[in-house]
């Protein structure tokens, strides 16, 4: 096992762990007895979660010949782990009760996720320029710029209609990030 792989097996871990609770948190929603009032806005940012774990996952092949240093790995480590915070707060720990409203829900997590959501974008934004495997300026930058400016909107707007257009404009934005991604090691 070389350094690559020993860094990259705790960031693939933590995301691994990021996407098991994701798709545990929409398996308790759907086999809940509760009535369960979905949500675009709810639907649209786990959506955006699930596209950013396997989209950060897929960018890791790009530190494969960096010489590695303890804190590089730490600095790596901060997004996946705000992503597994991101994912724990986005869908409801307990569906006890007669329903679970995912949008009211969303309202009450709305900042502390949102904030999370835009420090864990910073951190995974700046990852490649910093370590020197990406251009500061590309199409994966387009994506996570507009990803984060829409988490910063959202901390402050509290109307359901705003957070619903927010939602949609950042999972355009991380499609747009996708695109960035067909091929590990091609950011153009």
């Amino acid at each position: 096992m070389d350094l690559f792989e020993f860094v990259t097996g705790m960031i693939s871990v933590t995301l691994a762990l990021a996407a098991a609770q994701l798709f545990l948190g929409i398996a308790q929603l759907v086999q809940t007895p509760a009535k369960v009032r979905v949500s675009l806005t709810h639907g649209a940012w786990v959506a955006v979660l699930f596209l950013i774990t396997f989209l950060h996952w897929w960018s890791l092949w790009d530190f494969r010949d960096l010489s590695w240093s303890f804190p590089m790995f730490g600095f790596s480590l901060v997004g996946p782990g705000l992503m597994f915070f991101a994912v724990v707060l986005i869908n409801p720990r307990e569906a006890s009760g007669s329903s679970v409203d995912l949008y009211a829900h969303f309202h009450r997590i709305r900042k502390p996720f949102l904030i999370v959501f835009f420090v864990m974008m910073l951190f995974m934004t700046l990852d490649g320029p910093v370590f020197g495997t990406e251009p500061a300026l590309n199409r994966l930058r387009l994506g996570q710029a507009g990803m984060m400016t829409l988490a910063a909107l959202g901390v402050g707007a509290k109307s359901r209609r705003v957070q619903s257009v927010i939602s949609i404009l950042a999972l355009a934005a991380a499609l747009v990030a996708v695109t960035a991604r067909f091929i590990p090691g091609v950011v153009s």
